[in-house]
């Protein structure tokens, strides 16, 4: 695998495991982000408000494989 594939692979494992912890507790202020799965590049190239909740979720992703 490509580094590029590898690093889709843990983009879309992290987000994966942020819509969980958002679902499972009921984060109403993130529910509008976890709608659709952005890919990497969108979420590199995301801005604003938008940029700040995908961040959120996954930091929140990142929590869950501590």
């Amino acid at each position: 695998m490509s580094d590029k594939e590898l690093d889709r692979l843990l983009f879309d494992r992290i987000w994966a495991l942020g819509v969980k912890v958002v679902q499972d507790n009921h984060i109403s202020a993130l529910a509008d982000a976890t709608v659709s799965i952005p890919s990497l590049e969108e979420y590199q190239n995301s801005r604003g408000e938008r940029m700040t909740d995908l961040i959120k979720v996954i930091k929140l992703g990142i929590s869950q494989l501590r």
